[in-house]
């Protein structure tokens, strides 16, 4: 009869257990915050929707979309030049309110510290800028992760960032066009 007992006992205590997980997921489902990510030009807003193709210099906006706080946030950056990467970046914020966004520049002058030999320094009148040779088209692979345990979420976007060879116009340089693309298809950001 004690074994039985016993048995009966460890039966209700996994039961329990399981029954507790699944409660806690549903509730950590209720709680977890909405992150979602954009790439946006240098004059727009953080609310603004970006179309399929951004021109100018871009940032990346990452924004909290819940009512809920997001914590422990690390966004990675990673450029890749056709089938290599070239450059690895993280930045880390320690949390992000409900209904905040934060709009960060992407850090393609890492790409020009790295590889100053696929740029070329050109002066007109006071200015001097670092113009690519040959236009160079970048993939982009945005990872944010937050909380514990770790949610992540991750994004691509193709930059073409354009040389004087492409765009003659001095003055217009940098010329950086992005758009997002998965697996060979455009990607719209719709508004939430």
């Amino acid at each position: 009869m004690n074994t039985g007992f016993t048995i009966v006992n460890i039966s209700i205590l996994v039961a329990n257990v399981i029954l507790i997980c699944l409660v806690y997921r549903q509730v950590r489902h209720i709680y977890k915050p909405i992150i979602i990510t954009k790439v946006v030009s240098n004059k727009a807003s953080v609310d603004d929707i970006p179309t399929v193709l951004i021109s100018e210099n871009p940032y990346l906006v990452v924004s909290n979309l819940s009512n809920n706080k997001a914590t422990k946030l690390n966004m990675g950056f990673e450029f890749w030049l056709k089938d290599r990467k070239i450059v690895r970046m993280n930045k880390k914020l320690r949390y992000l309110n409900p209904k905040e966004a934060i709009k960060e520049v992407i850090p393609t002058s890492e790409i020009i510290r790295k590889y100053p030999e696929l740029f070329e320094e050109i002066e007109h009148g006071k200015k001097l800028k670092r113009i690519p040779k040959k236009t160079l088209s970048l993939l982009l692979k945005i990872t944010v992760t937050q909380g514990f345990p770790r949610e992540k979420i991750t994004d691509s976007y193709t930059i073409e960032w354009g040389s004087l060879e492409s765009y003659p116009d001095f003055d217009s340089h940098p010329i950086m066009n992005c758009w997002n693309q998965r697996d060979g298809i455009y990607v719209y950001k719709l508004k939430r």
